[in-house]
């Protein structure tokens, strides 16, 4: 995908930016502080240690076969405090570092400025649709459960709160059956509530619906947004995916919105296809073997 690989270049560009710095204070501290105007060798190579450990952070995000941008997110708010804290320590100590000192502190933090706002930027255009201008987030969970059984549970739309623990009530309106223009509304433990209403329904495979935003307090930072399920057979069970398109209320945000919102469907729906797949083999909800066999669920790294 090629708005993953711009994010991948703005994270090795930021780790070998990074990693040269931390080589400079580990082995040659006395220059560096030489180039700053003060003698602390000690206090520059503890620095470079932090640094030598943020580099392999970043390049393990750049390397793995599905960037997380909600780590991206973290790098750059990373990045954005070594800036603040930099500007803070020249204000509050003026005569700390020499003219040269000064001057350097400030062309470090501005570089480093400029890889957080590239990171930043990068991990929001990773989720961009550019044809549309909307954005989404998408998983692929594998599971050891049949599609055809795994199916009736992901179709039971109106069931969800049974798989989905933040969630207090969801329930189809007026006794509908699950199809197109059923409304499944839903209200969480914090007392936030939502509908969506079913815009398409292939029975045995797939549905997509149309969140509500229009509602009065609807409680997600999006102009419009659409979601959906699909199941497919795969050797030995199933792969269901999982899907969201948005458009931010505030395009500016969509940077930190979509690595948010991608963090908490990383995080949580692999549990809650995990609680599906234990329903389906018949097992309970942790997942542990009740009878033959064990709940196997993985989430790929395929974008989609």
């Amino acid at each position: 995908m090629k708005a993953a690989l711009r994010l991948r270049l703005a994270l090795m560009a930021n780790a070998i930016f990074s990693l040269s710095s931390a080589l400079l204070m580990l082995f040659f501290p006395a220059v560096v502080g030489e180039w700053l105007g003060i003698q602390a060798p000690l206090i520059l190579q503890v620095v470079g240690i932090g640094l030598v450990a943020f580099a392999a952070e970043l390049i393990y995000q750049a390397t793995r076969q599905r960037v997380a941008t909600w780590r991206a997110l973290i790098a750059s708010a990373a990045d954005f405090s070594w800036v603040a804290s930099s500007i803070v320590l020249l204000l509050a100590f003026p005569q700390l570092f020499s003219p040269l000192g000064n001057a350097l502190v400030l062309a470090v933090a501005g570089t480093v400025f400029v890889f957080g706002a590239w990171q930043l930027w990068a991990a929001g255009h990773a989720h961009r649709i550019e044809k549309s201008g909307e954005y989404r987030h998408c998983i692929i969970v594998e599971t050891n459960a049949p599609a055809e059984k795994m199916w009736r549970v992901v179709g039971d739309i109106g069931d969800i709160k049974n798989y989905m623990p933040s969630l207090k009530h969801s329930v189809i309106l007026d006794g509908k059956i699950p199809g197109v223009g059923a409304v499944r509304a839903c209200e969480d433990h914090a007392g936030k509530q939502w509908s969506e209403e079913c815009t398409a329904f292939n029975p045995g495979h797939s549905f997509a619906v149309r969140f509500l935003s229009e509602a009065p307090n609807f409680p997600f930072p999006a102009k419009t947004m659409r979601g959906g399920w699909e199941v497919t057979p795969s050797n030995g069970g199933s792969r269901v995916m999982v899907w969201w398109e948005l458009t931010p209320k505030s395009k500016l945000l969509a940077p930190v919105i979509l690595p948010l919102l991608a963090f908490q469907a990383d995080r949580d729906f692999p549990k809650i296809i995990q609680r599906m797949t234990a329903a389906v083999l018949g097992k309970n909800g942790a997942g542990q073997m009740q009878s033959n066999g064990a709940v196997f669920v993985r989430l790929l790294p395929t974008f989609c």
